[in-house]
């Protein structure tokens, strides 16, 4: 006697993962964007954005073989080389380099600025990563003319203050033809050739890296995730629309997460996501050693 053979139907964990990756990222963004919603609301969101943008990381790594990039720096600096890619402009390196004025205080006391030899972020994947022209990182009213171009690849950007930037999520984009956003340039990695990053203050006996799921001994790099990253709409499964932010990092405060990638790994290796104050969790880490904690 013969048995009709039943095929299984299902989802593999690897897919299971991607959507909820996904739908959480979302469903954040919707209920941080929701009118009327207060800070306390946006506070819950950003747990569960926090713990959705992990998994997508994980995803992509997966499923790219790589980790995503064309992060943000978190720097502003003086691009060398300044060539006109439009509408985005290259550098092969920066100089004279600070954090972003706009950024979470909380979170640059938590960061230093040191020389970085990529060579295992690219064996990595990340191959690129964004910056900010120091000349657009003023607090003045301008108009600042910049050393990166125009949209059009021929004219030198233009913008005004830093603090009055209409979307600060976007500090690391290109410029726009008109109005005050967009202000960054990417450089493109290469092994044997350092350049400045922001780098997690380890603490005595590494302890501020264990907080965030580090290794004592890891030197902790940290990136914005932004809208151009390769996570945000490049990758063959994880095609998120655009970047999370936070809902309550405060008006004209750099507000896309935080990541943490380990360059002492070789490659280097995803380890944590932090807000833009530079918290794991919405609690605060009342031990970090070299800075302060925040309110969110």
């Amino acid at each position: 006697m013969k048995y009709p053979v039943k095929k299984q139907f299902g989802f593999t964990l690897l897919e299971v993962l991607m959507v909820v990756a996904m739908l959480a990222i979302v469903g954040g963004a919707i209920l941080t964007n929701y009118g009327g919603l207060t800070n306390k609301a946006a506070m819950g969101t950003s747990v569960h954005t926090m713990q959705a943008v992990k998994n997508a990381f994980n995803v992509f790594a997966s499923t790219e073989g790589g980790l995503p990039s064309n992060l943000d720096s978190l720097i502003a600096g003086t691009p060398t080389t300044p060539t006109a890619e439009a509408p985005d402009t290259h550098a092969t390196d920066v100089t004279n380099e600070e954090f972003l004025d706009i950024i979470s205080p909380a979170l640059a006391a938590r960061l230093e600025i040191v020389d970085v030899n990529p060579e295992v972020l690219v064996e990595a994947g990340i191959v690129e990563i964004r910056y900010v022209d120091v000349k657009g990182n003023a607090e003045d009213d301008g108009p600042h003319t910049l050393d990166i171009f125009a949209p059009d690849g021929t004219t030198k950007a233009q913008v005004g203050s830093i603090d009055e930037i209409e979307i600060p999520g976007d500090a690391f984009e290109m410029p726009e033809a008109d109005g005050n956003n967009g202000r960054g340039f990417h450089v493109s990695l290469a092994a044997d050739t350092p350049v400045p990053m922001a780098r997690w203050i380890a603490g005595t006996n590494g302890v501020n890296n264990i907080n965030v799921g580090g290794e004592a001994t890891s030197q902790l790099i940290a990136f914005g995730l932004g809208d151009l990253c390769t996570l945000i709409g490049h990758g063959t499964f994880t095609n998120l629309a655009d970047a999370p932010f936070h809902g309550a990092a405060g008006k004209g405060r750099y507000n896309r997460y935080i990541v943490l990638i380990d360059v002492n790994a070789d490659p280097a290796r995803f380890v944590s996501v932090l807000c833009p104050s530079g918290d794991e969790t919405d609690a605060e880490f009342s031990g970090f050693q070299g800075g302060s904690g925040h309110s969110h």
